[in-house]
Order: structure tokens, then C-alpha cells, then sequence
């Protein structure tokens, strides 16, 4: 499922002197707090000193705790201590993955010392830093990590990478430039951070024959000067070099380089013939729709075929993929032909579509291309779905697809809804209801007071795109009623806006949190906006889930909690996390806690995310918050895209009922509710009708799937 969306990114960035607009390669935000006051010197002081005494300790917990206070005070003498603990021998014993991301964080505002950007580019980037130690050893990394060894130091890398790239220091930026050079275990972590911190002296890069790792940090700077080293890089005897130089190239426009494109399309290694199918595309070259579709009728490079035929194609790429998808022998080749067709304005493309719904396994792949295909003979095709008996409630879901994603109103499209509405079959009204909700055509409210369970988990999935306060509201007191189990964890989405009028329980909401089920998410969320101070350990307990998902949601709704010990809480929780969506919603959260704007915590983390954290968003958001922007909202924006899913097991029943094929054993087992992970960050709980179809709106953007169970009960 994807739907499109693109990130604005902001016009300034942080420097030492405050804030400014942005020139291309220019600013670099500095880190460290300000020393300024009387009272922020005097917590600075004591810190250190606090700091220094755990160092001196023998025991190594003390130490790495020393170690995070200094890290956390990101000051001159702060980084003084740090630098002590890495040279000192006693201490470098230490030095495990844990303590090395601690240090690169406390060290990312001292890049102008020379031992700090060793530190940094020969131990963490180039991996120096990390002793060899016995196996069995008490105080072995991967005992005293919890298994997060690996993906500490590869945010670790990341991190020194982006302090290096960003310091105001050139001779920092010369360090990060020497490692993305020469292949190692910090290279592809340096061209990352170069290429969001685009250093002065690209050129250099190009004074001799380009890695694939420098052709694609050229390509993705679009850096011009060094398009004659990309252009001889393609006559390289290396694959991966062709393939880099391609994509360089092209992405920076070079039509003088459409000739050798069009030659490398027969190339014998199958990445440089989709390299060059690719690069044909971008540079609009008028041979490119034969390299799309030579490249879909052969197997090994049909998916780089189809992904391209759905940027641009012609009739030939339809006929080839139309052949694709009736030749291949894996599903997912033939469900991303469909879609590939449904991108297409051809006559050809429509009529296509209009046969492979006749297909028991690709009926509704076709069905969802046909309803967002761009052809004026789409519409036509999704009549004929509604007016066949056999196909109303596959042409229903489809015109439902079409009329909220397109606005396109099929003819006697609203009036079968209704129809279906009132129809004795449950099956057909979970159809019509769940439709008529979704496209705004009547109020959730009475629908969701429906005999038959299913279709009231269709019409509680539906109720989301409305954002009224009162459809929220009737959710809420609708799963307070409710006795089937699946339906009350969606219509639980009621809290997508939180509960101001307190319709759930404070003690339902921790019921929920920890039950490992479909509402748990938003459960969480909603418990720890609500700051109740006598469930503050089970808030701290969601944000030190094992779930990502519940950790994320934790930090959510601590953003708008009243709590005055938030702030810190989910400052504590960003030093360590490692997975990003969660740093996202931690950045997000401190930004909207405006009240703490002075708050040093605040400040620290909201600083260093903006300069050193490898995930775009976190640096945006805490950029956004840096600047006193308006942050963002707990609350998700309104859904303007509609999610088409269908449980794969359920197919064999759906058409066993049709005659069709026999009936499979696993459709009985299917699972009928799960999470879909939206990509604004939000876990929202769905569940598909008897059908296998769930039609779930949501916002612009990629969304991932995890059907139940799947989030872990907190024990």
C-alpha cells in the first residue's frame, strides 16, 4: 500500500549564530548549550562534578553512568571528561557499543579538537575504537546489550558521521570526506551524512576514478562538477561502478549520455541493463519504452520492468505487461503488473484489468487498479462490475475507492450503496454502510448500532475519515457497549483525537495498553496524555516497551501530558533508542512541549537530533522546534488516501462460496483484525469483513500491515 506525499524541508538551519536562511551548503547547526545564566552554570557544575566522581569509580557501571551524565551536559568540560574516558586505559576497557554511542553523542559538539574527530572518524567510523575481548567475559558487548550490539554501533557510525559533516570545523569535514573515499564499515554512513550536510569542495571528490559510494553521493548532491568523473566511470570494467555512474548521470540530467544508456540496455550483468532501462526513463530518451518493456518480459529483471511501467509507458509496455501478468508464476510479479496497468491511460491497460477481474486471485488487485486508473474507460469498466450480481460487492468497493481518492462519482454508484445498505445479507451491508460512512453520505452514530458484528468493525474502520469530534465520540461510547471482542478494538479508534471528556476509563485505557491487541497503541497513547500520576510506572513501562510501536505511542501522548516530569522522562528515552520511528515521535513530543522550552533536557536533545540524528524526519522535526515553529499535533491530520487490503487466505473461501476454486483450509483460521502502522506514525486497529476486504482511509504516504497478534503483552 502507498500512496503519495513529500516532505518540505525547512528554509533555515541552526549555526552558531542563531538562525538564518538557508544557502545550499553552507550552515551547519552547532551543538552545545548556552552557559549564560547563573542557574544553567550552576547544574553544569554540579553535573561535572557528579560526573567525575562516577568516573573515577571502579565499578564499570559507575563509569558508563559517568559517562552519560557528561554526555548529556554537551559542555567544554563535559567533553574534556569524555575524552579522558576514551584515552585513558582504564576506561577504554569500557568501551563498549553502548558507551561508544553515548560518547559520540557527548562528543558531537567538540568536532573542533583534534582528538574528538580521531575519535570519531579512526575508532567509531573506521571501527578502531571497539576492543577484542574473550569470549565467556562478564563484561562482554553482547551480554551487557541485550542482543542491540550490531545496531547500536551502526547508529553510532551514523551519528559520528553526521557530527563530523555537520561541524562548522572544516577539518572535520575533511575527516567524514577521507572515509567515505576508501570502502570500510563507516562509508555508506559518511555518504549519508554528506549528503544532508553537502560539504564546499565537492570537486575534490572528482579528481580521480569515482566509487560507486562517491557516484551516488554525487548523484544524490547533484553536484555538476563532478558529472565528466560519473560520465568516464561508465565505461568501468566493474558492474557496481556502471550501475553508480547510470544513476549519477541521469539523476543529474546529462542527455549527452542517453547513447551509451541505450547500449549498456543490452548489457550481459541484469543490474546495469535495469541501471540503464532507468536512467533512459529519467532522461526521457525516446527508446526507453522498448528498454521497459525488454526488461519485463525477461525474468530476471521483470520487477525493475514493472516498477518502471508504472512511471511511463506506452502500448507497447502494456501489451508486456499485460503478457507479464498472465505468464508469471508468483503472485507478487502478477499484483504489481495489475498495479502497474492501473497506472496507465490506455483503452489497452482497461480492458486489460477488465479480464483479470475475472481472475479469482488477482480479482481484486484488478478491481483497486481499475478504480484509480486515470483512463476515462475506467469508469465505464466499474460499471459493469456493479450491475453483475456475481461482482456488486467487489464494483461497490471499487466505486468507493474511486469516488474518495478520485471524487469521480459513478453513475447509480451512491444509489447501489444504499441499496445495499438495506439489504438482509450482512455481507452486502458492510458494503453499503461502511461505504456511505466513508464517503460522508450519513453519520456513523446509527450504523454502528447494527445487529451483526462485522458490520460494525466495517463502519467503526470507516467512521475514521471523519474527523468530527461527535463521530469520535460515538466510537468511544459504542466500545464501551460492545461485546465482540474485534469490534470494540476498532471502534477503540474513537481515542485517534484523544479523550478530553474521559469516555474510557482511565483504567480501561491501562487494561488496553498492555493487552498485545489491535487498540493497544492508541490505548497507550491516550493513558499517558491523560498524566495520571498513579499510572506514571505503567507509562514508563510502554516507553521502555520491547514494541516499537508501543514505545512510539508512549512518547505520543507524553507530548501533550500536563506531567512536569515529561519533559525529562522523554529526553532519558531518546540518549539510547534505536529505532527511529520512535526518535521521531520523541523529537515530536519535546517539540510540542513548548511550556519546557527552557527546559536544558529539552533543549539538548532537540539540538543534538538536529544535527547528528541519521533520520531525516527527526532532524526536521527538531529543527522545526529549534526554530519556534508551530510543532506538530498529536492528532492525525484528516485521511486523504484509502488503504485497499485483502487477506490473501481468505481468497480461497470467498470464491469456494462462487464455485470457483476449492475452499482452503487456512481461510478459516485468517485472521480478522490487525494494525495498520500509518505513515504519519499512527497505529490504528482494522479488521476485514467476512470478504477478506478491509477499505481503511488513511493519510498520505507508506503503510505497513501487522496482523494480530502481533504487539506484545507487557507482563
Amino acid at each position: 500500500m502507498r500512496a503519495t506525499g513529500r516532505v518540505v524541508l525547512l528554509a533555515s538551519v541552526l549555526t552558531s549564530r542563531g538562525w538564518a536562511q538557508a544557502t545550499p551548503g553552507a550552515e551547519r547547526p552547532a551543538t552545545g548549550p548556552s552557559n549564560s545564566s547563573n542557574s544553567w552554570s550552576l547544574r553544569d557544575r554540579i553535573g561535572i562534578d557528579r560526573a567525575a566522581r562516577l568516573l573515577r569509580s571502579s565499578n564499570p557501571d559507575d563509569r558508563f553512568r559517568g559517562i552519560e551524565r557528561a554526555a548529556s551536559l554537551g559542555t567544554p568540560e563535559a567533553s574534556a571528561l569524555l575524552i579522558h574516558a576514551v584515552r585513558e586505559p582504564l576506561h577504554s576497557q569500557d568501551l563498549d557499543a553502548r558507551t561508544i554511542l553515548r560518547l559520540v553523542e557527548g562528543l558531537a559538539g567538540a568536532t573542533n579538537q583534534s582528538e574528538v574527530r580521531s575519535f570519531l572518524e579512526d575508532g567509531v567510523l573506521s571501527g578502531a575504537a571497539l576492543p577484542t575481548r574473550p569470549r565467556g567475559s562478564s563484561t562482554e558487548p553482547e551480554a551487557a546489550e541485550g542482543g542491540d550490539r550490531d545496531a547500536r554501533l551502526a547508529l553510532a557510525r551514523e551519528e559520528a558521521a553526521f557530527a563530523l559533516a555537520s561541524s562548522p570545523d572544516p577539518r572535520a569535514v575533511d575527516a567524514v570526506l577521507r572515509v567515505v573515499r576508501d570502502p570500510g564499515p563507516g562509508q555508506a554512513a559518511a555518504a549519508e551524512a554528506l549528503v544532508a550536510f553537502p560539504p564546499e569542495r565537492v570537486a575534490a571528490m572528482a579528481t580521480g576514478p569515482l566509487s560507486p559510494a562517491l557516484l551516488h553521493l554525487a548523484a544524490a548532491m547533484g553536484d555538476l562538477r563532478a558529472l565528466d568523473a560519473a560520465h568516464a566511470a561508465l565505461h568501468a570494467t566493474d558492474p557496481s561502478t556502471r550501475v553508480a555512474a547510470l544513476t549519477a548521470v541521469s539523476e543529474m540530467g546529462d542527455g549527452a549520455s542517453i547513447a551509451e544508456a541505450h547500449a549498456m540496455a543490452s548489457d550481459p550483468d541484469a543490474r546495469v541493463r535495469a541501471a540503464a532501462a532507468s536512467a533512459l526513463v529519467r532522461l526521457g530518451a525516446p527508446e526507453r519504452h522498448r528498454a521497459v518493456e525488454d526488461l519485463i518480459l525477461d525474468d530476471e529483471t521483470s520487477i525493475e520492468g514493472i516498477r518502471l511501467a508504472a512511471i511511463d509507458s506506452d502500448a507497447g509496455v502494456v501489451k508486456a505487461l499485460a503478457a507479464k501478468v498472465m505468464a508469471a508464476e508468483t503472485r507478487d510479479v502478477r499484483r504489481l503488473g495489475v498495479a502497474a496497468l492501473g497506472r496507465s491511460e490506455s483503452g489497452d491497460a482497461v480492458r486489460a484489468l477488465a479480464e483479470f477481474v475475472k481472475d479469482p486471485l488477482l480479482e481484486g488487485d484488478a478491481a483497486a487498479a481499475l478504480a484509480r486508473s486515470p483512463s476515462p474507460g475506467a469508469q465505464s469498466a466499474l460499471g459493469s462490475l456493479l450491475r453483475d450480481p456475481l461482482t456488486r460487492r467487489l464494483g461497490a468497493r471499487a466505486f468507493v475507492l474511486r469516488a474518495f481518492t478520485r471524487g469521480d462519482d459513478e453513475p447509480g454508484g451512491a444509489a447501489t450503496l444504499a441499496g445495499m445498505a438495506r439489504s438482509p445479507d450482512a455481507r452486502d451491508r458492510v458494503v453499503g454502510l461502511g461505504g456511505l460512512v466513508l464517503l460522508g453520505k450519513i453519520d456513523a452514530d446509527a450504523a454502528l448500532r447494527d445487529p451483526d458484528a462485522g458490520v460494525r468493525q466495517a463502519v467503526a474502520v470507516a467512521a475514521m475519515a471523519d474527523g468530527r469530534l461527535a463521530t469520535r465520540q460515538s466510537l468511544l461510547r459504542a466500545s464501551r457497549r460492545e461485546l465482540d471482542p474485534v469490534a470494540r478494538r476498532v471502534e477503540m479508534a474513537g481515542l485517534l483525537d484523544g479523550d478530553d471528556a474521559a469516555l474510557v476509563t482511565t483504567v480501561t485505557l491501562a487494561q488496553r495498553a498492555v493487552q498485545g491487541e489491535a487498540d493497544g497503541p492508541l490505548a497507550t497513547m491516550a493513558l499517558a496524555a491523560r498524566a495520571d500520576p498513579s499510572y506514571r510506572e505503567e507509562v514508563d513501562a510502554l516507553l521502555a516497551s520491547s514494541d516499537p510501536i508501543l514505545r512510539s505511542h508512549a512518547a505520543r501522548g507524553m507530548g501533550d501530558s500536563q506531567e512536569a516530569t515529561a519533559t525529562g522522562r522523554l529526553a532519558r528515552a531518546y540518549a539510547l533508542e534505536l529505532d527511529p520511528t520512535v526518535r521521531r515521535a520523541i523529537v515530536r513530543a519535546l517539540a510540542r512541549r513548548r511550556r519546557d522550552a527552557n527546559a536544558p533536557a529539552r533543549r539538548i536533545v532537540l539540538t543534538r537530533a538536529a544535527r547528528v540524528d541519521p533520520d531525516p524526519e527527526v532532524r526536521e522535526a527538531a529543527l522545526q522546534a529549534l526554530s519556534g515553529l508551530s510543532p506538530p499535533t498529536t492528532h492525525p491530520e484528516a485521511p486523504r488516501e484509502l488503504a485497499w487490503m485483502r487477506l490473501a487466505s481468505s481468497i480461497g473461501d470467498d470464491h469456494s462460496r462462487r464455485g470457483r476454486v476449492p475452499a482452503s483450509p487456512a481461510a478459516a483460521r485468517a485472521p480478522l483484525a490487525g494494525i495498520l502502522l500509518r505513515a504519519d506514525g499512527v497505529a490504528v486497529p482494522v479488521a476485514f469483513d467476512a470478504d477478506g476486504y478491509a477499505l481503511v482511509p488513511i493519510p498520505p504516504g507508506e503503510a505497513r500491515l501487522l496482523l494480530e497478534p502481533h504487539v506484545p503483552a507487557y507482563p
